[in-house]
């Protein structure tokens, strides 16, 4: 149920209006519908903090000049098993999606193949491109480092990103089992979303410049965000900047660039993408294992009687069952600004 703060909208409308508003600001229709489509597919599965909500932020970058609209995405380095990319400061989705396309191609031929990526902004969902290879019956791995926002263990200095992940694993007529997070306590963009909307964090996701816990969105964005886990979340967070920013030639650390603060300038976020073809490593038999994997866990007994044990994207997988049909829901505010973007480049269309 829709709550007072968004609308409902059917995806065909929304997909619609977005790539028409990308390809206004001299994108191409190709290149527009890839960036739309990874937008919808975090809307769709239910992750609204990287759907729809932050397009007006990559409008208003593309306004100062801070994306390459037609960039030489290409490989710069080449290896028997491995690639590097360079994304030449392109939408972040366009060059993510190049590199795992070329990561699956070769992974058919060899078994397994790593693409790393430098010159890069931010690509949003990370699942939508590692689940690109499960759909082919292939299994992804997807990570990428991001602007400092969490200290080292210990630390009171913003060094290190939230640095996600996500591996997909393919499954026989269903979804991916499909694990998609942060490195820190919560994504920064669940932070943002808070102070958008004038509501408080619960303790334990953020401190403010001090190092003291805090529920105020504005302190925990001043401040710093906690790593998932404690001392794990943190080595953790090292391991993925270390492997998609350093391995890669892209900047890391706090050198990462600033989404928003530094809108003009491409980010140098790295990314890694590895695809496994498990046909040539095990064989066929390999997507019966898993189905009865799969099906062993969901068969299991649950602590509270009747609960459902759940696996890895099984909510992404309902969302989308869900929202499919219905639409996707959408913050008012983020419509407004999507239609005042129509208007000012006279583009005779509405949202919702």
């Amino acid at each position: 149920m829709n709550n007072q703060n968004t609308t409902r909208v059917q995806v065909s409308q929304v997909k619609r209006v977005i790539t028409t508003l990308f390809n206004s600001y001299g994108i191409s229709e190709k290149d527009s519908e890839v960036i739309t489509n990874s937008f919808i597919e975090a809307d769709l599965c239910g992750v609204n903090t990287h759907g729809v909500t932050v397009v007006p932020a990559h409008i208003e970058k593309l306004k100062v000049g801070g994306y390459n609209i037609n960039p030489n995405i290409r490989k710069v380095r080449e290896g028997i098993s491995f690639a590097v990319v360079d994304g030449d400061g392109s939408f972040g989705a366009l060059s993510a999606e190049y590199s795992m396309k070329l990561a699956k191609e070769e992974a058919k031929q060899k078994g397994t193949f790593s693409v790393f990526s430098y010159n890069n902004n931010t690509f949003g969902p990370a699942f939508y491109y590692s689940a690109m290879a499960a759909k082919e019956g292939l299994i992804g791995i997807v990570m990428c480092n991001t602007p400092p926002a969490m200290a080292p263990w210990n630390g009171n200095e913003k060094l290190l990103g939230t640095n996600p992940f996500s591996i997909s694993i393919p499954v026989k007529k269903g979804f991916p089992i499909t694990l998609d997070m942060a490195t820190s306590q919560v994504a920064k963009s669940k932070i943002n979303i808070a102070l958008r909307d004038g509501k408080k964090i619960p303790i334990g996701w953020a401190t403010d410049i001090n190092g003291d816990p805090t529920t105020d969105p504005q302190k925990a964005v001043e401040g710093m965000v906690l790593p998932l886990g404690g001392y794990k979340g943190y080595g953790i967070s090292m391991m993925v900047d270390i492997l998609s920013g350093v391995l890669s030639g892209a900047s890391f650390l706090n050198d990462v660039g600033s989404f928003y603060r530094n809108m003009e300038n491409c980010m140098n976020v790295g990314f890694m993408f590895v695809v496994i073809d498990p046909k040539l490593i095990i064989g066929e038999v390999f997507y019966d294992l898993i189905k009865d994997y799969y099906n062993i866990i969901k068969s299991s007994s649950s602590v509270i009687k009747g609960d459902e044990i759940l696996i890895p994207g099984d909510r992404k997988s309902n969302f989308k069952k869900q929202f499919s049909d219905t639409g996707i829901e959408i913050n008012k505010e983020t419509i407004n600004k999507l239609n005042q973007y129509l208007l000012e480049n006279n583009i005779n269309m509405k949202l919702a």
